[in-house]
């Protein structure tokens, strides 16, 4: 199975720059701690979108199955998680306003959904 999750979120006001440049320097990190299962793809910034409350950033990542969600909880959880680590530190320029537009999905490949028309 072949799954993509998507988590939009807006950064702190004023700490854009601090950001990216976090991100940037810890790409390949991030990369290497994702827990098994799951593959980052990458964090992305909204150049245009249609969607009005999802967030300035994207991050999505492929997950494998719907295990790779708990093997992936767990890890946030395990104290000395590389995962969780990184994780607990991009958290600091997340806006937790609950006004702040964010998102989260997860979309499952159409060539392993089960999909039906239903009998009319």
């Amino acid at each position: 199975m072949r799954f993509i999750q998507q988590l939009g979120y807006s950064v702190r006001p004023g700490h854009d720059e601090a950001h990216q440049k976090w991100i940037t320097e810890n790409d390949a990190p991030i990369r290497a701690a994702a827990p098994g299962g799951s593959r980052y793809i990458g964090t992305f910034t909204v150049v245009f979108s249609s969607e009005k409350q999802s967030g300035g950033y994207v991050t999505l990542m492929e997950l494998d199955s719907y295990a790779a969600l708990d093997t992936g909880a767990a890890a946030m959880k395990d104290g000395k998680s590389e995962w969780a680590r990184l994780n607990m530190e991009w958290a600091k320029f997340i806006d937790i306003d609950l006004q702040a537009p964010w998102s989260n999905g997860l979309w499952k490949d159409v060539v392993d959904a089960t999909i039906w028309d239903m009998p009319r």
